[in-house]
């Protein structure tokens, strides 16, 4: 499975480590949710300083191993990737999806909880960028499990 996080935590992706691995994902996601990094970089600073020109860097060093790509595609496989994350005094939950053939991300949404609800709407979003209904491969994460099945969706553990 593709992990997001691990590919941030990569000692050789960025070549300074002032910014915590956990506000990069944070702002990658951000990133993907608003595809602006000036945006980004503003919400950001609410919990960390930090320049959109860096927010700029730690996307075009992700695409460096991963693409990002927003458009509604026929998918086969899409991996689920959920991940909670605490910076200062809050937490955050991200959820992103990825195409595995193609392997790219096309969704991160970033929630202040992880439920099945939650789950289901971010599983709802993901089925709006597929032609087709794909087939899901999960950890085995509850709450996945528990929105893929009430869903209906075919999914596998890897």
């Amino acid at each position: 499975m593709v992990k997001v996080k691990k590919l941030l935590d990569n000692p050789e992706l960025f070549e300074r480590e002032r910014t915590p691995t956990d506000l990069k994902l944070l702002g990658v996601a951000i990133y993907v949710q608003t595809l602006s990094v000036r945006k980004t970089a503003k919400i950001l600073s609410e919990i960390y300083p930090v320049s959109h020109t860096a927010v700029w860097k730690w996307v075009k060093k992700l695409e460096e191993k991963i693409r990002i790509s927003t458009e509604k595609k026929h998918r086969k496989l899409v991996e689920i990737d959920d991940v909670s994350i605490r910076l200062n005094s809050g937490e955050y939950h991200i959820y992103t999806a990825i195409d595995v053939e193609k392997n790219e991300i096309f969704l991160m949404r970033v929630y202040p909880t992880r439920d099945t609800l939650t789950t289901k709407l971010f599983l709802a979003e993901v089925l709006r960028f597929c032609k087709k209904e794909p087939k899901f491969i999960v950890d085995r994460s509850s709450s996945l499990v528990k929105a893929l099945k009430s869903l209906g969706l075919r999914y596998e553990y890897r």
